[in-house]
């Protein structure tokens, strides 16, 4: 069983949480005997419990300890799992007694003296093996105390009794402490070398589980004396127990150093996705831009690879916009000088005419205000000048919570402005009297709310939908003249410069504020009306890009975390009826592709390639750079295995030109395999077969071509590398088989980017091929 962990080590880890279901994984696997092979030798455990049972009778003849009520025998419906032979099902009060301390009342706590320790203080010595005391007791107390069955003693287990329930701290040789009743349980074990393999189980899901699941309590999950003492422990002989626990220690030691290898790779690949993206927006102008974009493109696929680099990547485009750096200038464009102008001339007329407050004139921004060059037919301007109107919503004191009612006329405050739309609250919203008199605050079509309290620019559209809702008393309202967009001033509003500009505005610490002067003030860079629509066009379809690379993200996320919990399942439940192996898999791609012509034994292993790597299914690791591309020889043994199991068979033809070509034959009992595969698959099936539909009426020689780019690739970035295309065609032609030559650069260049193009993108993650070393030291 340790084999198979070592062995899925990489899909395990990079599944979503994948190192803390690693760590549950050993933690049940121990608990169920499965981490370490039984020994017969050993001395069973039943014997071991039989030696508890006379300490106990024991110290109760010495009057150590009081005689317990018998618990109840262990029925054969309360065991969740089987347990090796040697093993045995037994009660926590059988293994020990739990119990809790003497009370210890509030008027005899102390700022010094004894450690005095509550179920938080127990929680922090589980997780960091000492704590800083708050509450204290005398040292006479102390003494008085430590004379009764409740004293803890070295290989004693607290646990705790309230809050985070069942939390292990086992006792150490230099410990000098009492503990709260109730909130501390102590487990009194009364043979000591137990408590190695104990504290494993009392942080297994085994243990967790059921606590939670059958803790006393409402409000406040409580671990009582009498439910401890009655939940079921699978005890291993003690010879075992110390190879478990020296197995689950080297385990977990190995868990650290990939969690730290992966916290390092994080914080590189972050570091490089920031510099790159920085490049971008160091370009001198859209032409710039497009050859650095085109660079990156390159890359799309193994730079992109988290949420938080997308995002990133959104942020830059969004920033690149509002700098006229995204898309060319026009020259014929009108200037935005005479767009400017236009609203100056509006506002004014709406002065004349008593429907806008004619707004005190700010100062000229000067050079200090101005944070990057515009580019030609631009103009820095002041918010206010751009807008026709910035109003806030109602005071406080004009709407309660109170006043709100069912089904009425909505109110918009920030928490409804949602990816740019708003999401309306029936349950917030005012009756149609208390509505007619803030109609000053009514919406219209085309205004876009933004929040002015909690998340600085925070904005949405106004659609006919809203039109005649109510702006909130967090929010403002924007208006515009018809010509502006109001999709590019969605996207001013999101990137980086305005959103720092406004959080370093805003004041207030528990909710911060932004204020309304603050707002009009602010320095934009104004593009022509032209070019705003073509920036909206283009962020548009770049950001799509963005959002087809988390989908993509998502779901193979989604894939990796399926097929990490299949293995799971088969590392629990063992059994081959739960378990997909190569064989199972082979037989699937042939149920698939014996009929057609051109399916042989060398598209055969390419595909299990294919799929082994991309899916990260660890089927297997003997991978060979062969003339025809990665080449695992146990393909041989698998396919005799199959024939065997009457899966399917193989036939050999001789060609014209003297090669030999092998064909498959479906036999009467393949449907099980299949079965098995895609039952350990599960959603994955569905990645499998686009794998298989994507090489649909293509060449045995293209399927060769682009997995033995796939393993290239993958090799490379397993050894830290990355590769441009360059480097990733001269490693095909030059170091993998002198057969490779035969392939042009410019055909493998357009694989390359057929791949990137299918979401066929080595991760480094996969089995690398056995003659790594080669390159990686050239």
């Amino acid at each position: 069983m340790t084999t198979l962990l070592t062995r899925n080590l990489p899909l395990l880890a990079g599944a979503p949480n994948g190192i803390k279901k690693l760590r549950e994984l050993i933690l049940e696997l121990a608990v169920r005997g499965k981490l370490v092979p039984q020994d017969p030798n050993d001395e069973p455990a039943s014997e071991l419990l039989k030696r508890i049972a006379e300490e106990k009778a024991r110290l109760v003849a010495e009057g150590k300890i009081k005689k317990q009520k018998p618990l109840a025998e262990i029925g054969e419906e309360e065991t969740p799992f089987e347990v090796p032979t040697n093993w045995a099902w037994t009660r926590l009060g059988e293994l020990g007694l739990v119990g809790s301390s003497s009370r210890v009342h509030q008027k005899d706590w102390q700022t010094s003296g004894i450690p005095f320790y509550r179920a938080r203080e127990i929680v922090r010595l589980s997780k960091d093996g000492f704590v800083e005391n708050e509450l204290f007791i005398s040292e006479a107390l102390y003494q008085e105390l430590s004379t009764g069955e409740s004293a803890p003693k070295v290989g004693d287990i607290m646990l705790t009794g309230v809050g985070t329930i069942g939390v292990p701290y086992r006792v150490q040789k230099t410990d000098r402490f009492y503990f709260k009743d109730a909130s501390v349980l102590i487990f009194k074990n009364h043979i000591a070398d137990n408590s190695g393999y104990l504290i494993k189980y009392f942080v297994s899901p085994l243990w967790i589980e059921k606590i939670h699941a059958e803790s006393m309590g409402t409000t406040v999950h409580t671990l009582t004396i009498a439910r401890a003492n009655e939940t079921l422990c699978p005890l291993p002989p003690l010879a075992e127990q110390r190879r478990i626990v020296a197995k689950v220690d080297e385990l977990m030691a190995l868990c650290d150093r990939l969690e730290a290898r992966q916290a390092d790779a994080d914080s590189a690949h972050a570091q490089l996705v920031q510099a790159l993206l920085g490049s971008l927006t160091q370009a001198r102008d859209a032409e710039d831009f497009a050859q650095n974009w085109q660079r990156l493109a390159e890359h799309f696929h193994t730079l992109f690879t988290t949420e938080s680099s997308i995002d990133a990547l959104k942020q830059t485009l969004l920033q690149l916009a509002v700098m006229g750096k995204l898309v060319p200038q026009d020259p014929g464009d009108e200037l935005a000088s005479e767009l400017l102008k236009r609203i100056a001339e509006e506002k004014t007329s709406l002065v004349a005419d008593g429907k806008l407050k004619k707004q005190k004139p700010l100062a000229e921004i000067d050079e200090s205000e101005m944070s990057f060059e515009l580019p030609l037919g631009w103009r820095w301007k002041r918010f206010v000048e751009l807008a026709l109107d910035v109003s806030t919503g109602p005071f406080g004191s004009l709407i309660h919570q109170s006043d709100y009612v069912d089904g009425g006329v909505p109110l918009v405050n920030p928490s409804h402005m949602i990816d740019g739309r708003i999401v309306a609250d029936s349950s917030v919203s005012l009756s149609l009297e208390m509505a007619k008199s803030l109609d000053s605050y009514r919406l219209s079509a085309g205004d876009i709310v933004m929040a002015r309290r909690g998340e600085v620019g925070r904005a949405a559209l106004v659609t006919e939908t809203e039109e005649g809702w109510l702006c909130g008393t967090g929010s403002f309202v924007l208006r515009f003249t018809s010509e502006i967009s109001r999709a590019y001033v969605w996207i001013l509003l999101r990137c980086h410069s305005v959103r720092t500009y406004l959080a370093g505005a805003a004041v207030g610490t528990t909710m911060v504020n932004l204020n309304h002067g603050i707002l009009l003030k602010m320095p934009i860079a104004v593009p022509p009306i032209a070019e705003q629509h073509r920036i909206v066009a283009k962020v548009d379809q770049l950001m799509a890009l963005c959002d087809q690379l988390k989908t993509r993200l998502g779901e193979a996320r989604q894939v990796h975390g399926n097929l990490a919990n299949a293995l799971i399942g088969q590392a629990l439940n063992g059994g081959r009826e739960s378990r997909a192996e190569v064989v199972d898999f082979s037989a699937y791609l042939i149920s698939k592709l014996a009929s057609r012509r051109t399916f042989g034994r060398v598209a055969h292993m390419k595909l299990l390639f294919l799929a082994d790597s991309h899916l990260g299914l660890g089927l297997m690791d003997g991978y060979r750079r062969h003339a025809a591309g990665p080449l695992d020889t146990t393909i041989y043994r698998v396919e005799e295995r199959a024939a065997q199991e009457g899966l399917y068979s193989t036939s050999i033809e001789v060609l014209k030109s003297g090669q030999e070509k092998v064909s498959y034959h479906i036999g009467a009992n393949i449907s099980r395999s299949v079965e098995t595969a895609a039952s350990a698959l599960g959603s994955a099936q569905k990645e499998l077969d686009r794998l298989i539909a994507l090489f649909e009426g293509r060449k045995t020689e293209d399927l060769e071509a682009v997995a033995t780019l796939y393993a290239v690739w993958n090799d490379a970035l397993a050894g830290g590398l990355h590769p441009n295309d360059e480097w990733l065609i001269s490693e095909f032609r030059s170091n993998w088989h002198e057969a490779k030559e035969r392939f042009a650069p410019d055909t493998l260049a357009k694989w390359l980017g057929w791949m990137r193009e299918n979401g066929l993108v080595p991760t480094g993650n996969s089995a690398v091929t056995k003659s790594q070393a080669a390159f990686l030291f050239n």
